[in-house]
């Protein structure tokens, strides 16, 4: 296995006593993949209500980040929102089961792909691809579509869950898709691209605590944000090109859609701070287009400049 690389294994201890709750609420999860779209949908709505009423702790994040983000929008309408966002995030996880067991066939019919054609240039031309995208709730809904086209590889920490952290790595290399450790930095990343393969980049966190990497403050949202500076040295090591990559929810059919733009013009300039900001600004042009389907429950602002106290405090 290449140096990096991340796939955790069925073990028998995945069996034991304490993950039996886990393992029930996943056949439950199973079960309800298969209801009927509509009945799934009320049922979304349901738990999402539910989860938003439960959790102060993510309620109050997704407050905060909204108020910082949307200063123009009244308190009701960000109260919609976050409403919205719940139901959104509540939504797409009972379609999970579909990720992790449905066949290749019912997934191809879930999940549409729009601007594919930006891709297949990218590949006569013998360029590398990094898809930038941001933390949407039908994220890995998009990363399956693109996993089932091409070689794709991605980044990801595990989660403290043994038996979680499995099935979703599963889901996530059941195609064409490999894992790197986040730890592993972007090494084996730069060596995949250049393989070929195409790289599916989240930088829309707050990474300033990870170990040698390389951040600043940019603006997001007209917010001074800890940001990631990878994305322009990457595409200037690999020569890659930077597709923006969006996957939404759909609503009226309780389907997906991923959309695909045109890579970036004139990027990167090899100014560390322009290119930060201008991926940030790709960035919150996606997010706009639905703003209830991103994860607004992340603490995106904790680290702040001069040593301010993090707003979630």
């Amino acid at each position: 296995m290449e140096e990096g690389s991340y796939r955790p294994r069925f073990s028998r201890s995945l069996l034991a006593p304490r993950h039996w709750p886990t393992w029930l609420g996943l056949g439950l999860y199973r079960l309800l993949s298969l209801l009927p779209r509509r009945a799934r949908a009320a049922l979304g709505r349901r738990i999402g209500d539910l989860i938003r009423l439960a959790n102060d702790r993510r309620r109050r994040i997704v407050r905060v980040n909204l108020e910082l983000c949307f200063p123009e929008l009244d308190p009701e309408r960000r109260e919609r929102m976050a409403r919205d966002y719940f139901r959104s995030l509540a939504l797409s996880s009972l379609d999970y089961g579909a990720l992790w067991w449905g066949r290749e066939e019912r997934l191809d019919g879930m999940v549409t792909v729009q601007g594919m054609e930006h891709l297949q240039l990218c590949r006569e031309q013998g360029r590398p691809v990094i898809l930038l995208t941001c933390h949407t709730v039908a994220l890995d809904f998009g990363a399956a579509a693109i996993t089932r086209r091409f070689a794709t590889v991605g980044m990801i920490k595990p989660v403290r869950n043994p038996l979680i952290e499995w099935l979703m790595s599963r889901g996530r290399t059941r195609f064409h898709g490999r894992l790197f450790l986040r730890s592993a930095g972007l090494r084996p990343v730069v060596r995949a691209l250049r393989r070929g393969e195409m790289f599916y980049y989240l930088p829309d966190e707050d990474l300033s605590h990870v170990k040698g990497g390389e951040w600043i403050f940019a603006p997001f949202f007209g917010v001074p944000t800890a940001t990631i500076t990878a994305l322009g040295r990457l595409a200037r090591l690999t020569g890659a090109a930077v597709v923006p990559c969006a996957s939404w929810y759909l609503a009226e059919s309780g389907g997906y859609r991923v959309i695909l733009s045109p890579p970036l013009e004139d990027f990167p300039t090899g100014d560390t701070a322009a290119d930060t900001a201008r991926m940030n600004r790709e960035l919150e042009g996606m997010i706009r287009q639905h703003p209830e389907q991103y994860m607004w429950s992340l603490r995106l602002f904790k680290t702040r400049p001069g040593g301010e106290p993090s707003p979630y405090s």
